[in-house]
């Protein structure tokens, strides 16, 4: 993983206690939810670490780094 992207995780991470975690509220079609929610199952994770895996991947793309740079994201206490 892109060491940027490591440390604005981490920056994240150290703002939020681990007893209370942000609430993130997503809607998805009927027929995305049933894959996610039966490949979760099937993998043994949790909704919510499918949701991060998927986020910090998208993170990784070319778009979202050169906003991170742009607007200095890496650099968020």
């Amino acid at each position: 993983m892109d060491e940027k992207i490591l440390l604005v995780l981490l920056r994240l991470h150290r703002r939020v206690s681990p007893k209370k975690r942000p609430e993130l509220r997503i809607y998805l079609d009927s027929d995305l939810d049933k894959l996610v929610k039966t490949i979760a199952t099937i993998r043994e994770e949790s909704i919510s670490a499918v949701v991060a895996e998927a986020l910090e991947l998208w993170l990784q793309q070319s778009q979202q780094q050169e906003i991170i740079e742009k607007h200095n994201l890496d650099e968020l206490d």
